[in-house]
């Protein structure tokens, strides 16, 4: 009888080992498995401290430059300290928006310099800086509605001010989409400079107008990135 019951103590504990060996573990989030780069370490301040994150870790992507892949380009927006979290989502997503327009003025303006020479545009009389401020403008009116976020990510904060949240954002938007937004808004530049030469108070200005009207026409048909 001993040995009965010590076998089948033995056979029970056997059926228990294998039962947890069996155990299946927790899969990965799907977007933990899409997730290309690694987390990254959280800054802290002796005046400040982290009380909560909508993620156990701060995602790779918080880090990342603009980039592009399958005709899609990626933007990071970042949000001020912001006393409430959909105001640092709002505030997110507005850094994201005019990341994008940065992004495309800083082409323009690298066009701008490189056109002045061909076009015979003169700095004292059109300002390349002037001309891409309000490229940049009337872009981001145009492309207010192409930007797509995609990821989350907030932490809350208990600073020496008090409590406050910081929300990173990942945007999305085609290429084909900026192209557009950029052709239309070159577009509209090249019909401002039209109207500046009808209104111009000398012949200078009347040349440097329909010049920098020459230019934008080229944008608009050319494209910014090409």
């Amino acid at each position: 009888m001993r040995s009965l019951s010590l076998l089948g103590t033995l056979a029970l504990s056997a059926i228990l080992l294998v039962m947890a060996g069996c155990v299946i573990m927790p899969k990965h989030s799907e977007k933990e498995e899409q997730a290309k780069a690694p987390p990254v370490s959280i800054p802290t301040g002796v005046s400040e401290l982290l009380i909560w994150s909508s993620a156990k870790e701060r995602p790779g992507w918080t880090m990342e430059e603009p980039s592009t892949s399958g005709g899609i380009m990626s933007f990071v927006g970042l949000s001020d300290n912001a006393a409430t979290e959909p105001l640092s989502r709002e505030q997110a997503s507005r850094n994201t928006l005019s990341g994008v327009v940065r992004y495309m003025g800083t082409l323009v303006k690298d066009k701008f310099e490189k056109a002045r020479t061909s076009f015979g545009l003169s700095s004292s009389v059109e300002d390349p800086t002037v001309g891409v401020n309000a490229y940049e403008k009337q872009l981001s009116v145009n492309m207010s509605n192409q930007v797509k976020m995609k990821t989350w990510y907030t932490e809350k904060w208990q600073t020496q001010t008090g409590i406050a949240y910081r929300t990173f954002v990942l945007a999305q938007v085609p290429e084909q989409a900026m192209q557009e937004a950029s052709k239309k808004t070159a577009g509209d530049m090249a019909r401002k400079a039209e109207q500046q030469a009808k209104e111009a108070a000398d012949d200078i200005a009347r040349d440097q107008a329909k010049k920098a009207a020459d230019f934008w026409k080229q944008m608009r048909d050319q494209g910014v990135t090409e």
